[in-house]
């Protein structure tokens, strides 16, 4: 099982990998992603459930970019 620091390590960088994307498409996306990770804080009491839920939603982001390039 992978450990919670290296989901953290992960999660942390997707996010500044992602956020560093100079394409409106990904910063719309990025946006939306910010406003869901309180959601996930609030309703979901265990932080690997958070992590795997944000990177989750990170992988999404990913894979709508790339499709679009």
């Amino acid at each position: 099982m992978v450990s919670l620091d290296e989901l953290r390590a992960t999660v942390l960088r997707m996010e500044r990998w992602l956020t560093a994307v100079d394409e409106l498409l990904v910063k719309d996306l990025m946006t939306a992603y910010e406003e869901l990770v309180p959601r996930f804080e609030r309703d979901l009491e265990d932080e690997r459930d958070q992590l795997l839920s944000r990177g989750g939603a990170l992988m999404l982001v990913q894979q709508v970019w790339k499709e679009r390039v």
